[in-house]
């Protein structure tokens, strides 16, 4: 069964049912992104090859560095009823070329989790010149009042929450710290956090 859907474009491929994507671009400060090159790294997306011809832009607002890309993908998915409940089982990524959802969303929870790992390495390298500088960790149980010591002295760009939009969690004392995303499931104390500690 195939259903075509468009999908408003926005950049992670997070959620693939109805996929609101923030397309953030790292362009040269001496140009712009060009609406033809938005279209082609959007088509190659997360693995996913689409034909550049199912992506049409919309609107390309730089600012610096970034740029938001807001354009309509259109592709199609195959559903797979079990019992009585649907679920989306496949995405279209070309013609007649058709990719596991799960595989996919695993491959991005991996890209995702990596993130979260160099984020938390980061925290822990201000974290420790913090530790130099005043003889301790910070004592909180608290990732934001972290943040907030750390910022901009230690660590010059502020961390709150991890590429699953959690916040990052943080519990310290004068000797010791841990550092924790939930991970995939947003659920503390499972297999798939991601833990830095001393």
């Amino acid at each position: 069964m195939k259903i075509k859907l468009l999908i408003v474009t926005l950049v992670t491929l997070s959620c693939f049912g109805a996929i609101v994507l923030a397309f953030a671009h790292s362009a040269a400060a001496s140009s712009d992104l060009a609406p033809k090159e938005a279209r082609k790294l959007i088509a190659k997306l997360a693995g996913i090859d689409l034909p550049s011809y199912d992506v049409r832009v919309k609107d390309v607002s730089v600012t610096g560095d970034s740029a938001v890309v807001v354009a309509t993908v259109e592709t199609a998915f195959r559903f797979e009823k079990n019992g009585d409940k649907w679920r989306v089982a496949e995405i279209r990524t070309g013609n007649n070329k058709w990719e596991d959802l799960d595989m996919l969303v695993r491959a991005l929870n991996s890209e995702k989790s990596e993130r979260a790992r160099v984020e938390l390495d980061s925290v822990a390298t201000a974290l420790e010149s913090f530790r130099h500088d005043q003889g301790a960790f910070l004592e909180s149980n608290s990732e934001a009042v972290l943040i907030d010591h750390l910022n901009p002295t230690y660590l010059r760009r502020v961390i709150r929450v991890d590429p699953w939009h959690q916040p990052y969690q943080y519990a310290g004392t004068r000797n010791s710290y841990v550092l924790r995303s939930v991970g995939p499931d947003g659920k503390p104390d499972t297999p798939d956090d991601i833990v830095l500690s001393k």
